[in-house]
């Protein structure tokens, strides 16, 4: 068999597959525990894919160092399709600057399917505090008075955006990383803390019942869940905008016509109305766009964050 002709019968392979695609369950990775916000995100988006396409998931939930157990467990699977996860800025392009322990490369290893749903860090305080704006607490930062800063922990995106912020601005916190969100608001309602930056989801709740208030977004533009909250960007500091993105990722080596039959899958379902409102109500925009889309994102994002992790100094453990 001729070489030509050998790749010709590849591609036609290759274009018979994803034609008769699925012919059963695609397990779908969920680096996270059940119940959280990328387990949502991704039960929200199998479940709508399922009924408009008829195609059936298995949520598989491997919760562990920061997502990146579970991308692992994912980068390991046959990629023929019947193995995709959702990645997310952390474990696709933060971690692998902090822990050398990480047995992936994420541009190496993936192939990128689709960009899902984005959202933004916020800066939350005490309803008691003296800082009744985002410009008050970098004044007094400024002026070298040493402000406590709590996070979901070292490494979080909600962690990264403010090193980040703190670089651009000439600005140093305190940092207080927490096991968590929760930890964290609490000890700002208290008084513990000069402020807490987190996830919107994970702060939403909070902020509508009044039990700390929010001084300012991450993203680019404001967030529809807080229109009256400005944009860091909007402050000062123009293109400033740092988002905790999920995305769907496979094994890499899966065919062009696979991953773009996947890819418009998704992007079928984030044009849905219904599941739109249901993103935004926890605080995300959805994104969608093209798989090459999506390598561009996670090629820039590599850029800046090792950068970033580089010029906070944080070690990679050993």
């Amino acid at each position: 068999m001729s070489v030509v002709f050998a790749g010709c019968m590849a591609a036609f392979a290759n274009t018979a597959a994803s034609a008769g695609f699925p012919e059963k369950s695609i397990n779908f990775v969920v680096p996270y525990s059940p119940g959280g916000g990328t387990d949502i995100s991704s039960r929200l988006l199998t479940e709508k894919i399922a009924r408009d396409k008829g195609w059936s998931f298995i949520v598989d939930n491997r919760p562990g160092a920061s997502g990146s157990v579970g991308l692992s467990y994912l980068a390991r699977q046959k990629n023929d399709g019947y193995a995709l996860g959702m990645g997310q800025t952390s474990n696709l392009s933060i971690n692998p600057f902090l822990n050398s322990d990480i047995a992936y490369d994420p541009i190496k290893d993936f192939t990128p399917i689709a960009i899902v749903a984005s959202q933004p860090m916020v800066v939350v305080v005490s309803t008691k505090s003296k800082y009744q704006t985002f410009e008050d607490l970098v004044a007094d930062a400024k002026a070298q008075k040493r402000l406590t800063m709590g996070t979901p922990g070292i490494g979080t995106v909600s962690h990264m955006s403010m090193e980040y912020f703190g670089q651009q601005a000439g600005v140093a916190f305190r940092h207080i990383p927490y096991p968590g969100a929760t930890q964290a608001i609490t000890e700002v309602m208290g008084g513990q803390l000069s402020f807490a930056a987190t996830s919107l989801p994970s702060a939403l709740s909070h902020i509508r019942s009044g039990s700390v208030r929010a001084l300012a977004v991450t993203s680019k533009e404001r967030n529809q869940s807080l229109p009256d909250v400005p944009a860091i960007a909007e402050l000062g500091y123009d293109g400033f905008d740092v988002g905790d993105w999920k995305a769907v990722v496979a094994p890499a080596g899966i065919s062009d016509e696979l991953a773009a039959q996947l890819n418009a899958a998704v992007n079928d379902a984030l044009k849905d109305k219904d599941l739109v409102q249901a993103f935004e109500r926890e605080g995300s925009d959805v994104v969608g766009g093209s798989v090459e889309d999506f390598k561009t994102l996670m090629e820039r994002e590599q850029v800046r964050w090792q950068e970033v992790v580089k010029s906070a100094g944080i070690a990679k453990k050993k």
